[in-house]
């Protein structure tokens, strides 16, 4: 229970206070229960009744406040000293607390002609007891607010690992395109002055959309495309009529619709890196929505050389995916054909601003 110890009592004194009442009730019902039952008790047996309840909760609203007090005035000593503090304060009260009130016990229970002093084991016993339930019930409440703050902490620790890992893997796609295309502009502007202008505009384009985005986890699935759009531009002027691809996805899923940033993209782009593209066998890329999912197909016709690292797009999607939802990323391959399908998640505010 050392957590106890190095935290803010007031919501688990409320509690404890609370269940202390119940508990004393309980122990006022009982009592007049047995006492009815047992025909003892003399004429007054509600009050008796009302008695050991009240004697009850009181045992227990005392517990409380010394461990409040343990808190406070022993804040660095450690938590088995406290503990032991506390267990021997408790106990001292409650003895100290059933002598006093034991010729009022005797007076309301009629049992008998005894004294105090000839029920003094009784009394000492029932002290103890009483204080022992009190404890035990203490107990109980501590450890659940306990395991109640842990669980909450972890939950919390664990959601802003999961966001600082989906950040990491979301930073390893801007170095990965950015030295893709400028390889590409290099090698247009040797070759074609105006298709290299062309690209770097669309360039230029992509690049202040995807900069300017908020450090959001998620990213519109109308905002996903005008980007893969721009970056289609970018292909096309390399690629001319060797790249075909065409997007299919509903109005209402475009507006209402989110997706890992860059994921479409990142998808397209290695179809391109993976497959030959060539005017005499284009490449064929299909995007569209089918149950609540986006799929990216294309034909399969792969390179036997590929440059630079293969397949880090496609895990680093597929890491993104088990971070934000409990839906898998989807492959198929046959002979003819690649996909993924990826869910379409719920829309969070997150714009591509231009």
């Amino acid at each position: 229970m050392q957590y106890l110890y190095n935290m803010n009592v007031s919501p688990l004194m409320r509690n404890m206070i609370l269940y202390s009442l119940v508990a004393g009730l309980l122990t006022a019902a009982t009592a007049f229960m047995i006492l009815n039952i047992s025909k003892t008790g003399g004429s007054t047996p509600f009050f008796y009744a009302v008695f050991v309840g009240v004697r009850f909760f009181l045992q227990g609203l005392v517990n409380v406040l010394i461990l409040v007090m343990l808190r406070r005035l022993m804040p660095a000593a450690s938590v088995k000293k406290r503990k032991w503090m506390r267990y021997s304060l408790g106990y001292l009260f409650a003895i100290i607390f059933c002598f006093c009130t034991g010729p009022l016990e005797l007076y309301l229970s009629q049992i008998g002609e005894e004294t105090v002093a000839e029920r003094m084991s009784s009394i000492l016993v029932q002290a103890i007891i009483n204080n022992s339930l009190v404890i035990i019930i203490q107990n109980i409440i501590i450890l659940r607010y306990e395991k109640t703050n842990t669980d909450l902490e972890n939950s919390r620790l664990k959601a802003a690992n999961l966001e600082s890992a989906n950040l990491l893997l979301k930073q390893q796609i801007h170095p990965h395109f950015l030295f893709n295309a400028l390889s590409m502009l290099k090698s247009l502007y040797k070759a074609d002055l105006q298709a290299g202008e062309a690209y770097l505009t669309h360039l230029v384009s992509f690049l202040r959309a995807s900069l300017t985005e908020p450090q959001s986890r998620l990213s519109r699935l109308q905002d996903e495309i005008r980007l893969c759009n721009d970056y289609l531009e970018m292909q096309k002027i390399r690629f001319e009529d060797a790249l075909i691809c065409t997007i299919n996805i509903p109005e209402q899923v475009l507006l209402q619709g989110s997706v890992p940033p860059f994921s479409i993209q990142s998808l397209i782009e290695n179809a391109i890196k993976h497959n030959e593209v060539t005017e005499a066998s284009p490449l064929k890329i299909k995007v569209f929505y089918e149950n609540d999912r986006i799929i990216i197909e294309n034909n399969l016709q792969e390179r036997t050389r590929i440059e630079g690292p293969s397949g880090k797009g496609l895990i680093n999607l597929i890491e993104r995916y088990k971070i934000l939802s409990t839906e898998d990323v989807i492959i198929r391959q046959d002979n003819k054909t690649f996909s993924v399908s990826i869910k379409v998640l719920c829309n969070e505010v997150s714009d591509h601003r231009r």
